[in-house]
C-alpha cells in the first residue's frame, strides 16, 4: 500500500492518515475509505454529496484539504 510507505504510524490519527498532511491525494483517501483509485475519482467526477470539496492541480491531480474531508467524512456519519 503506498499510504503505508509515506506515513509514520506514531503520526496516524483515526483514519490512519497522518496529522501533519494538509492536502491529501486521491490515493490516500480511496486508501482510507477501502475503495479502488479508480472509484475514487468516479465519485470526484460526480461532486458533492458523493466527494468532499477539493482543488484540481495544473497537471490534472486532485487535492483534499484535511478539514474539508474530515467535515465529509462527519456529514456521512450522521
Amino acid at each position: 500500500m503506498t499510504l503505508a510507505r509515506e506515513l509514520t504510524p506514531s503520526a496516524a490519527d483515526r483514519h490512519g492518515l497522518t496529522t501533519e498532511a494538509r492536502w491529501l491525494s486521491i490515493r490516500q483517501i480511496a486508501a482510507d475509505l477501502g475503495v479502488s483509485t479508480s472509484t475514487a475519482y468516479k465519485w470526484s467526477a460526480r461532486g458533492a454529496p458523493w466527494f468532499p470539496r477539493h482543488i484540481r492541480l495544473h497537471n490534472g491531480d486532485i487535492r483534499v484539504r484535511r478539514d474539508w474531508y474530515e467535515i465529509w467524512l462527519d456529514r456521512l456519519e450522521q
